[in-house]
């Protein structure tokens, strides 16, 4: 399927188009974050979601968001620079799921 006719699709229906624009909303987001914060806190946090103005960045870590909500005034400043309708940023901890042991269930402790 060519890209054309996927954006065909896609604009056929009402929430796949609604879809597309909070997906495309949030990469222009996590691209000014990319623009304002070093690369190695950019690669361990992402925009989570936009709210009521109120943008939420889930980091991959303790130490992570630590170091946002440190920057988090001059992180509020580049995104309302950039036009971004930002009132305020909040950081969340976003804790992966540790893999699974081989073979699916825990052992048994006797």
């Amino acid at each position: 399927m060519t890209t054309r006719k996927l954006e065909t699709y896609l604009a056929q229906s009402a929430p796949l188009r609604d879809l597309v624009k909070a997906a495309r909303e949030l990469k222009d987001l996590q691209q000014i974050l990319t623009k304002n914060a070093p690369p190695e806190l950019t690669e361990a946090c992402f925009v989570k979601q936009l709210r009521a103005g109120t943008l939420i960045l889930a980091a991959a870590n303790a130490a992570v968001a630590t170091q946002l909500r440190q920057r988090a005034r001059r992180l509020l400043a580049g995104f309302q620079n950039a036009g971004s309708e930002v009132t305020s940023i909040r950081i969340e901890v976003q804790v992966e799921k540790p893999p699974s042991r081989p073979g699916g269930s825990p052992e048994k402790r006797q």
